[in-house]
């Protein structure tokens, strides 16, 4: 590991990194809007598809089940077939997928329209951070890595910010048949502009190469070996020394991996694969891992996804709210969580929005504490930033159980749910630099599973429960990031 380590320092951080990490940056945002989207499109959708509130519940954890389902079997491509291999193709798929999903009539084909987009975006949601890890040297992984998971805050902005200009009654509404019951209106259009970042980074994709340690960890020296020089070229304006060849080639016959049939069948061959993690000296430190990544997942995305709904439903509150608890404000009698509850369908059919200002605050958090994250790494321990960052959340979310002045409900529903998404990153990043080559997507691919499946439990149980049981399902929720900072001693920081 270290002759590799050796030349990428020499080479340094230049513009090869700069143009990977907006790349596969953009392939974060695509994740975080065909999966957070759904907080906008799915409520904007009941009218058309004639949804009752579990439809709408079950609709957004749709896009995080896909992603549970096919996770693994992506991290065990990954690592055959190659990096960039992997995301071009689900890029294209999931782009296409998503794009047939938007012209749904029925609730039933939208939710299995979804549930396959994400199947397929469950690629790049992992393999983006596998990639770019293999173009950094230990010394600056982490803090890449958590730079581009950045792009997340830009996601949780431009969601709002094209809402806004899509589901503002004021500014546009429309609705143009198409053929039979099927109608061009506001959010169907919104779910063709969510795909954007991914048609983008598809382009950009296709100049960027294979990743160099995947190529000499096959042992294909030939494409390796170019690559590097690529990317020193391009850095440093020279190619590669012959010290560094050496090294290279040093490190190459460390990692290969030699390709080999096996009688086996997939099935076996995907699960042989994944033995390691679950064998000293990963298993501990693994474990642990996917425990914390369910609890940030079931904060940061199952409780986030629901928050732009929640913040609609306060704002639309009408009569005096001095003096209101965050559960008081929403859940009074007459009102449910996110929208009317009486039989009558027409009470709930209302697809208006004002809580996009308040989604705005949301990014706009999450992309300062990246970027504080990322100044952090030079000077402090990240054990102490995951402990910090933990105990914040949990001290918001009691917070928000008690609180009356509406800017500190805003801002603990805000932290609670950013603080926990900025660890997401830093864990993974840390998890990266844990694991060798040759198991590395499998292992970041396995721990987001159990964020996705933290984010789906979170955000089935947000939408079906918090009804009746606000305060004491807040408190559950503020009590589980103090849970996940125990397990600081067992993590790979």
């Amino acid at each position: 590991m270290e002759h590799f380590d050796f030349v990428m320092e020499e080479i340094g951080f230049g513009r090869v990194h700069l143009f990977a990490t907006l790349t596969l940056g953009l392939l974060q945002m695509l994740t975080m809007q065909e999966t957070m989207g759904m907080g906008t499109i799915g409520p904007a959708s009941v009218c058309d598809l004639h949804m009752n509130q579990a439809q709408l519940a079950s609709l957004t954890a749709a896009g995080f089940m896909g992603i549970i389902c096919s996770s693994y079997f992506w991290g065990y491509i990954t690592d055959k077939k190659g990096r960039r291999w992997t995301l071009l193709r689900t890029i294209l798929v999931s782009n296409l997928c998503s794009l047939v999903s938007m012209f749904s009539v029925s609730s039933t084909g939208f939710f299995v329209l979804r549930f396959v987009t994400c199947i397929f975006v469950a690629g790049p949601s992992f393999v983006a951070a596998t990639y770019l890890s293999e173009f950094c040297s230990q010394r600056i992984l982490v803090r890449t890595v958590t730079h581009m998971y950045m792009f997340s805050g830009f996601a949780m902005i431009s969601c709002p910010a094209w809402a806004t200009l899509f589901l503002n009654q004021n500014l546009m509404d429309f609705e143009v048949p198409l053929v039979g019951e099927l109608t061009l209106r506001p959010w169907r259009v919104l779910g063709l502009v969510y795909i954007l970042p991914g048609m983008v980074a598809f382009f950009l994709l296709l100049h960027l190469p294979e990743s160099p340690k995947f190529l000499l960890m096959i042992g294909d020296t030939q494409r390796g070996l170019a690559t590097m020089e690529w990317i020193s070229q391009k850095n440093t304006g020279h190619g590669l020394s012959d010290e560094q060849l050496e090294h290279l080639r040093a490190y190459e016959d460390h990692v290969r991996v030699k390709r080999r049939k096996r009688r086996s069948s997939v099935l076996r061959s995907m699960l042989d694969d994944a033995m390691p993690l679950f064998r000293k000296p990963f298993i501990g430190y693994f474990l642990c891992v996917c425990f914390v990544m369910f609890v940030l997942g079931m904060l940061a995305n199952g409780l986030g996804i629901w928050f732009t709904a929640m913040r609609n439903r306060a704002n639309m509150r009408q009569g005096n709210t001095q003096g209101m608890t965050f559960c008081r404000l929403l859940f009074v009698p007459e009102t449910g969580p996110f929208m009317e509850t009486e039989a009558d369908f027409e009470a709930v059919c209302d697809d208006s929005f004002l809580g996009f200002k308040n989604s705005f605050v949301l990014g706009a958090v999450y992309i300062v504490l990246y970027n504080l994250c990322w100044l952090s790494l030079f000077c402090v321990h990240k054990k102490v930033m995951f402990v910090f960052s933990l105990v914040a959340a949990s001290t918001f979310g009691f917070l928000l159980i008690v609180v009356i002045n509406p800017m500190m409900q805003l801002f603990s529903l805000v932290f609670l749910i950013a603080f926990p998404g900025v660890t997401i990153g830093l864990l993974g990043g840390a998890l990266l630099r844990f694991v060798p080559t040759y198991i590395r997507a499998k292992a970041l691919c396995i721990s987001l599973m159990w964020c996705r499946c933290g984010a789906a439990v979170g955000a089935i149980l947000v939408g079906s429960y918090i009804q009746d049981n606000c305060e004491i399902f807040l408190l559950a929720i503020a009590i589980l990031p103090l849970i996940a900072a125990c397990m600081e001693g067992y993590l790979p920081l």
